[in-house]
Order: structure tokens, then C-alpha cells, then sequence
């Protein structure tokens, strides 16, 4: 604890990105790493494969941009510096040690901003809430990157937005999840239907709570909104993720993220949807109204893990 508040001190970073708690996070995120390396190295591993495997499926690999490259923990970033002529990274804030690897390859270039325009909106004075939407993405070079990649970020794009809504405009939980939603469907669509080159999200999607093999307790981090269908399903992968063992967050439950990678490709002839995948495509849930509670999609289901 006493060396994630050294580094809080002694990193230097715009008063924004303090103030919306962007750099408490990725420090936290980065001890935490350390600690539970063991556990998360499979994920980091699975996550860096399967963006090579998809690097491996553009038609042509001048320009690749990653948004939410973070620490670079789940980034083949050699990979993609070897394979593209261009690479961008993309986050709020990159951390000295990012910015000291990323020096190492000639053709890497970071990018800072906010990728949702929610803090745009905030400047405007529009901001998200209410009967207000949440902007439009705003991703860069969107119609030029033969391939984007969304690396494990669509559950954390409204969360800094959302606390401080909390705070400055009394947020309710149901005016939090709208929010929520509306930020992953703004950012899914960009890189889903609106980007010209191959598309990926990569996305953490339930959280399970465990005690040994029992399921405590199981959340939709979508908060029931639903990643676009695929073309094919060809490329697609789930895995599971010990995100935080015992005693991390709690003395004895495992808490573990499902996470899915979905690949989105262009000219590639859909493949045949089934009558019951269409009428699930059909009850797809809107968004939370104000005037109604969120109901939990999940309800009491228990999966057989």
C-alpha cells in the first residue's frame, strides 16, 4: 500500500486524470498484477493470441490501432510492431514504463484522449443523464485501421464518469447503469458496424463469486446489454479469469470474470442464423429506463462450470 501511494506522489499526471481517479486505477491494477501473476497469465497469454490471430486475418496490415492499451499486459505489442507498418496505442493516460516501451519500436505512437466524448459532452455542458445520451464514440483513424481492437476496457469506459456523477449530480444506481450501457453500445457500434478493417472486442462479461466450486453470487457486467453478432463464429473464444483469489478481495471467495473475444470482419458472408438465434436476436433488452428498475438478466441461473 505504502509504494501504490509513492507512485501515486511521484507520477506525473494531469489534474484530470487524477481528479476521475484514472491514475489510482492503474496503479492499483498494476500491483495487483504483481500479486496475482500466477493467476492472470493465462488470460494475458490467451488475449495477446488471439489479437495475433487476428492481425493474421487483414487483408492488408499497414495500420492497427489498440484502444485501451493500459499497461500493455494483454498486448502483443512486438507482434503487431513487427506485422504493421503503424501501430497506435490508445488510453486516458500512459504510464511512464508504457511510454519507455513504446520507444523501443520506431513505428509505435501513443495517443491520448477519451474515446467515449463524454468528456467533451461535460465541456459542452451536455453531459450524459437524464434524457441526455451518451455521445457518439470517438475513436481515432476509425475509418483508416485495418485493424482496432477494443482490449479489455468496455467495462470500464463509464465507471470515472459515473462516480463523479454520483457526487456532483446525485447518479442513482439505475442512472449509473443507463449510463454504463450506453457508453459500451456507443463503443461496440463504432468498432462493430461504423470501423472499414477488421474490428475485435475483447471483453470481460459476468463476474462470478466462488467459494471453492460453488457459485456465491454472479453479476452481468453488460449490464444486460449484448455484444454485436459476428459474421462468423469461426474466431470467436470465451475463457475464464481468475481475476482476484483469495484473500485479494475477500478472505474466502475467488472472484473470476468470463471474458469473450469476438472478431469483426468485412466482405465475409454472414453465416446462416438458426430461428432460435434469430428470436433471441429479437428480445435483445433496451436499455434501462429511468422509470423502471433494472432487472437482473441472470437471475438465479447457475452455470455448469
Amino acid at each position: 500500500m505504502l509504494g501504490e501511494i509513492f507512485r501515486y506522489l511521484t507520477t506525473l499526471a494531469p489534474e484530470r486524470i487524477r481528479k476521475f481517479g484514472y491514475l489510482k486505477r492503474l496503479i492499483a491494477l498494476e500491483a495487483r498484477a504483481r500479486r496475482c501473476e500466477a493467476y492472470w497469465v493465462s488470460h494475458q497469454r490467451t488475449c495477446k493470441n488471439f489479437i495475433t490471430k487476428a492481425a493474421d486475418l487483414c487483408p492488408q496490415q499497414k495500420m492497427a490501432v489498440v484502444l485501451g492499451s493500459g499497461l500493455l499486459m494483454e498486448v502483443p505489442l512486438k507482434a503487431l510492431a513487427e506485422k504493421f507498418e503503424r501501430v497506435y496505442l490508445v488510453d486516458i493516460f500512459h504510464m511512464p514504463q508504457v511510454r519507455r516501451t513504446a520507444k523501443k519500436h520506431f513505428n509505435v505512437k501513443l495517443l491520448t484522449g477519451d474515446i467515449t466524448a463524454v468528456f467533451q459532452a461535460i465541456k459542452d455542458n451536455r453531459p450524459p443523464g437524464g434524457h441526455t445520451p451518451a455521445p457518439p464514440a470517438r475513436i481515432p483513424h476509425l475509418k483508416e485501421a485495418d485493424l482496432i481492437v477494443s482490449c479489455n476496457l468496455l467495462t470500464q469506459l463509464a465507471g470515472p464518469f459515473n462516480a463523479y456523477f454520483e457526487k456532483t449530480r446525485g447518479f442513482s444506481d439505475l442512472d449509473a447503469d443507463k449510463l454504463a450501457y450506453q457508453i459500451m453500445e456507443q463503443h461496440c457500434k463504432a468498432i462493430a458496424e461504423d470501423a472499414t478493417g477488421l474490428g475485435v472486442i475483447i471483453t470481460d462479461v459476468e463476474r462470478f463469486v466462488m467459494q471453492d466450486d460453488k457459485i456465491v453470487s454472479r453479476t452481468d457486467l453488460l449490464k444486460a446489454y449484448k455484444l454485436p453478432l459476428t459474421p462468423t463464429v469461426m474466431h470467436n473464444e470465451e475463457w475464464d479469469w481468475m481475476i482476484a483469489p483469495h484473500p485479494e478481495e475477500h478472505p474466502s471467495h475467488d472472484y473470476v470474470h468470463t471474458v469473450q473475444a469476438k472478431v469483426y470482419q468485412r466482405n465475409v458472408a454472414p453465416e446462416t442464423v438458426s430461428a432460435e438465434d434469430a428470436l433471441a436476436v429479437d428480445v435483445v433488452p433496451p436499455p434501462p429506463s429511468l422509470d423502471e428498475p433494472m432487472v437482473d438478466p441472470v437471475g438465479s441461473i447457475v452455470p455448469r462450470r
